[in-house]
């Protein structure tokens, strides 16, 4: 979850440069197309972020994806620390179904 939160911080500190004009050459601007599309987008990643960590996985995890698109290369360490949550949970729910599955077949 740790790094989920890192790259959503990354994430953010970039729109906040696009915001800035921090990527433009003096005197022009940026569309604001441009900024209302990827604030929607990290928007959408924090949603995901806060459902992974609310014990809500797999929406969780397709939200923080939708939400990253936007922002590769550095979108992808989002949807690395996400994957990493969600596989965690999805080897506990096996480990019970193992166990329930034991103890029915006895």
């Amino acid at each position: 979850m740790k790094t989920v939160f890192l790259g959503l911080g990354i994430t953010f500190l970039w729109w906040l440069g696009l915001i800035n004009g921090l990527y433009m050459e003096p005197g022009e601007s940026v569309p604001d197309v441009l900024i209302y599309l990827t604030g929607a987008s990290w928007l959408v990643a924090l949603l995901g972020a806060l459902m992974l960590w609310s014990g809500k996985h797999k929406p969780g995890f397709v939200l923080v994806i939708i939400g990253s698109i936007c922002f590769v290369p550095l979108g992808l360490i989002t949807v690395y620390g996400a994957r990493r949550a969600s596989s965690r949970s999805d080897d506990a729910s096996l480990d019970k179904r193992r166990a329930l599955a034991e103890e029915n077949s006895r």
